[in-house]
């Protein structure tokens, strides 16, 4: 499910991207992911807001998985965490950026969500049998540098980003870290999926060795 969560994602945004804007350019970058889901302005709405609201639950489901599979609790908080993570990305496809105030409450979730799943996606790395690898270790750090970099930015008082105030030919550092964020979010779901694949494999391969060694 959590590879349905990141093809689902990669799919509504990049069919938006494809319709709304000429390629990947500086303007694109410069332009905050959740404006392709305002249906005042962007002819694709519907679809970048159903693909979040289909990945979300994708990702809920997901999450439930990973609660069930394993039995320590840093596991169990991480899948918690990260059905919360699915929650928040489903209510964003709910509450698009036309309804400012749910969604600035709904997107201040997710990014609070997604450092709490990082920062513990960090220590599950370095406990015995870990089913964190390197490549999940990796984006989770930089998951939580990105998230950082919006804490800090985003204005507590009415949760959500001043105008950015970049010069021309400059990159806005507020769409950058929400883009990175993404796009960091949809490479470890993708990471998540083939390391589940391989910790159930294993698993099945233990019972099935143990089942032969008790006849």
């Amino acid at each position: 499910m959590s590879l349905f969560t990141a093809v689902i994602c990669t799919a509504g945004v990049g069919a938006t991207l494809y319709v709304e804007t000429n390629g990947l350019t500086l303007e694109t970058i410069n332009t905050r992911p959740d404006t392709f889901g305002n249906y005042l302005t962007s002819s694709f709405a519907i679809v970048f807001n159903m693909s979040l609201l289909s990945a979300g639950f994708c990702l809920m489901l997901a999450m439930l998985g990973v609660y069930f599979t394993f039995n320590d609790s840093l596991n169990r908080y991480i899948a918690v965490t990260g059905a919360i993570v699915g929650l928040s990305i489903l209510l964003m496809g709910v509450f698009p950026i036309n309804f400012i105030d749910w969604h600035r409450k709904v997107s201040t979730l997710y990014m609070l969500s997604s450092f709490s799943l990082h920062l513990l996606c960090i220590p599950n790395f370095f406990i015995t049998k870990s089913t964190i690898s390197k490549k999940v270790l990796a984006l989770s750090t930089f998951g939580v540098l990105c998230t950082l970099s919006l804490m800090l930015q985003i204005d507590w008082s009415v949760l959500d980003f001043p105008p950015c105030a970049h010069a021309d030919n400059s990159i806005c550092t507020v769409s950058l870290s929400m883009w990175l964020l993404t796009n960091v979010n949809i490479l470890w779901c993708v990471s998540l999926c083939l390391d589940m694949r391989k910790h159930i494999k294993h698993q099945q391969s233990v019972i099935v060795q143990s089942s032969y060694a008790n006849l």
